[in-house]
């Protein structure tokens, strides 16, 4: 894997090259040269950014239940309510409330108790738990994730939006890793739009939001004056 990682870095790096390559012979106002009009197309004003490989997000371990459609976020990003759900699956026995407070705010130190006492309450009305005075039980467990190395996984339709989003986010994290002289938006939809590794919904207005999120969180930055974004240098 790290052969192959490499192998595509180097051609990311080659075709980043390109690209710059021709936006300075386009300010210069000079004709685009043969060999590399051949990379963009035959008038040298294609795209190549869509037909790239970018390779998926690698775990250290993954869950053996886990598809290979699966997808997974860090546990941090998770719902409350998906990780009660995913604490439920994993429990043969009934889990107690009080017990379930300590288990989702262990990972999610900021939700109140009453916030997952209220997510038991919205779970049993639409009948997804089943609780009694033995506590909560899971009535289906394919409707629930698994929490394996700190990241919550499962079949895309298991997580809500946000997490969905959160998903997406690391995805563009992991593009411009791979991309040291930065993206446009443009581009990194193109790119996230060909990974069937992503399973987040992917469009301009999203990805917009999604950078100043990144950005506001210190993640990502401008390259310069220019469109393009790259990773935030980190101390």
């Amino acid at each position: 894997m790290k052969a192959e990682l490499e192998a595509y870095e180097s051609l990311t790096k080659l075709l980043n090259q390109a690209e710059e390559s021709r936006r300075l012979f386009e300010r210069a106002s000079l004709a685009i040269p043969e060999t590399l009009k051949r990379l963009f197309g035959s008038n040298g004003t294609g795209s190549f950014s869509a037909r790239m490989y970018i390779p998926p997000i690698e775990r250290r371990t993954r869950p053996l239940e886990a598809f290979d459609n699966w997808l997974s976020i860090p546990v941090r990003d998770a719902t409350p309510t998906s990780l009660v759900k995913a604490f439920l699956r994993s429990n043969t026995e009934p889990v107690s409330p009080k017990r379930m407070v300590e288990l989702v705010t262990a990972h999610l130190s900021s939700v109140p108790a009453g916030t997952v006492y209220n997510v038991g309450a919205r779970l049993s009305t639409t009948g997804k738990i089943h609780r009694d005075s033995s506590g909560w039980t899971l009535k289906d467990k394919e409707k629930a994730g698994i929490i394996h190395d700190a990241f919550l996984w499962g079949p895309e339709d298991i997580f809500e939006k946000s997490e969905l989003a959160a998903h997406r986010r690391e995805a563009i994290i992991h593009l411009l890793s791979l991309n040291k002289s930065g993206l446009q938006i443009v581009q990194v939809v193109e790119n996230l739009q060909g990974c069937v590794w992503v399973h987040a919904p992917v469009n301009k207005d999203l990805l917009k939001a999604d950078f100043e999120e990144l950005r506001n969180a210190g993640k990502v930055r401008r390259v310069g004056n220019s469109k393009k974004w790259e990773l935030a240098p980190t101390n």
